[in-house]
């Protein structure tokens, strides 16, 4: 079994220049809701990073990551903190703006994930280019990976780019379509043969394995941050899930392995970064006791938010 990669996911904003039909985030962002991590946060962050104990790998997610208005610096301070760096973008901005991203981070930028979204790029050939130009570009140390949802009826368009970026050399890999958190079927069996061994790693795992009380270091060695500063385990509500605020101090990491309070584990990062102990479950008091924690965890978040919204000025 992979040991664990000590990583977390930071939400940097929510707003995004593209507006996808398929959007994970949808289910989670409100019209009301769109905003960018505010500097109180980036610099309760900044903080935690200094903090935690060795090297992390530290993924800036959004919405879309490069829009927030202190990206590279922001981009620039974790590879100065000897972390390493990993960006999931939807590839929009001109290339210069990404050519500032190379120059500030160096060898610290260990992947960089390029999403393309057909329903939303206008101009295929720029950014099968701007993805060459990356590929050369880039520290050597860096992955480039390409990735799509795979969308049945553009099939035919997608696996075009998979050819013509593997023969650029660039790795293209597609992402199956999820509807309410749910791997979605297709109806082409060709679709199912192509994309088969192009998929996300441990996509195929993960479809028919229920993570329920199986020991998972998430929230441990692994936790997301929202913009706000709200942490969470992984990608999964559950019993077991909310980690304090990393703004206002809150935030605590689990000291162990915890069991998964969830029947379905639908994202594969934690599972690429080792988290998940397969084959090690807990016992009927080890969930129990989880349970209870996290009851325990949400009620103390919830008095916090009391305590701090009695102490606002009217």
């Amino acid at each position: 079994m992979k040991a664990p990669e000590p990583s977390l996911e930071w939400e940097i904003t929510t707003k995004c220049n593209y507006r996808c039909s398929y959007c994970c985030q949808k289910p989670f962002i409100g019209k009301a809701s769109l905003e960018h991590c505010s500097d109180a946060t980036v610099e309760a962050v900044f903080k935690l990073l200094k903090e935690l104990p060795g090297r992390w790998l530290v993924k800036l997610i959004g919405g879309e990551p490069m829009i927030h208005p202190r990206f590279l610096e922001i981009c620039q301070f974790i590879a100065a903190s000897n972390h390493d760096l990993v960006i999931t973008t939807n590839f929009s901005l001109p290339f210069p703006r990404i050519e500032q991203l190379i120059q500030v981070t160096g060898e610290r930028l260990t992947v960089l994930t390029a999403s393309l979204h057909l329903e939303e790029v206008r101009d295929l050939e720029l950014f099968i280019q701007k993805a060459v130009t990356f590929n050369q570009a880039k520290h050597p140390r860096t992955t480039f990976v390409v990735t799509s949802v795979c969308l049945e009826d553009k099939f035919d368009n997608l696996r075009a780019v998979a050819d013509r970026l593997d023969r650029a050399k660039i790795r293209f890999a597609f992402q199956v379509l999820k509807v309410d958190g749910k791997y979605v079927g297709y109806q082409n069996p060709a679709v199912e043969a192509y994309i088969a061994d192009k998929l996300n790693d441990n996509t195929a795992t993960l479809q028919s394995f229920n993570s329920y009380g199986t020991l998972c270091h998430t929230g441990e060695l692994f936790f997301r941050i929202n913009t706000s500063g709200d942490a969470v385990r992984c990608f999964n509500a559950q019993p077991l899930f909310n980690l304090g605020n990393v703004t206002d101090g809150s935030f605590r990491r689990f000291e162990s392995a915890r069991p998964c309070l969830s029947q379905r584990c639908t994202c594969t990062v934690p599972i690429n970064r080792g988290m998940i102990e397969f084959g090690n479950k807990a016992d009927a008091g080890q969930i129990a006791v989880a349970q209870i924690e996290g009851r325990v965890r949400d009620y103390r978040r919830k008095l916090t938010r009391r305590i701090q919204a009695l102490s606002l000025p009217d």
